[in-house]
């Protein structure tokens, strides 16, 4: 009987482990958008480890990935061909929250020590009926306020660079997002064209890159869908 319950109990301790832990349960999701022209590619850390063989370069978003709340600092360093990089370009304020969606914009430029990020939090309140939330997220370094129109209604007004509004209800649907800058609100300097936004759906609309040039600097704008909103 000794010798059977020196066997059980080790058994019994295991099963309690495994009732109680619930491996990567800890997890946040975070988006990483490089909109820098002149810092790419980047590559991710997390408590100093690189993470995934993934390089982000510009002006992709990567998408949603689980983070896991625990791995701090999350910081972005320069890509190298080979050895280790320790030469952080920008180190993340504060840490993930369980299950909460984000996005961080890379932005600025690197040649004028201006290389910096924007950090949002992808949630809202959940949209009216046959309605969508969209908001404006300027990541052009150096542009004056950007306006944007959808389907020639006036949408957002002089969002400043690494600014970010809140999100503004519309009607579920097909869109042109026309974009303009303070001042010149008639001279269109981009256009989202046909695009869809959907019934209950969060969109970030984001501005990068820099209104005075042709190159593939040049300004452009991306969208983004969040997530399913958070109930009222």
């Amino acid at each position: 009987m000794f010798i059977a319950g020196v066997l059980i109990v080790p058994q019994l301790i295991s099963c309690g482990k495994d009732a109680t832990t619930s491996i990567g349960s800890d997890n946040g999701y975070l988006n990483l958008v490089n909109l820098s022209p002149n810092i790419n590619p980047v590559n991710l850390y997390a408590s100093f480890i690189r993470q995934s063989t993934t390089s982000y370069r510009y002006p992709n978003a990567s998408g949603y990935f689980l983070m896991n709340i625990n791995d701090t600092p999350l910081q972005v360093r320069q890509a190298i061909t080979s050895g280790s990089n320790q030469t952080n370009l920008v180190t993340l304020a504060g840490s993930l929250k369980k299950n909460v969606r984000y996005t961080w914009f890379l932005t600025g430029l690197k040649s004028d020590s201006a290389f910096s990020y924007i950090f949002t939090v992808d949630s809202g309140a959940t949209p009216g009926i046959n309605r969508a939330k969209v908001r404006l997220v300027n990541a052009s370094p150096g542009s004056t306020g950007i306006n944007i129109t959808a389907n020639d209604s006036s949408l957002f007004s002089n969002v400043a660079y690494k600014g970010v509004s809140d999100y503004k209800e519309v009607t579920s649907g097909t869109y042109n997002f026309r974009f303009s800058v303070s001042g010149a609100a008639a001279t269109t300097i981009y256009t989202l064209p046909n695009t869809t936004v959907l019934d209950g759906k969060l969109y970030t609309i984001y501005a990068y890159g820099l209104p005075n040039r042709t190159d593939t600097a040049k300004f452009a704008a991306g969208i983004i869908l969040n997530t399913i909103p958070d109930k009222k």
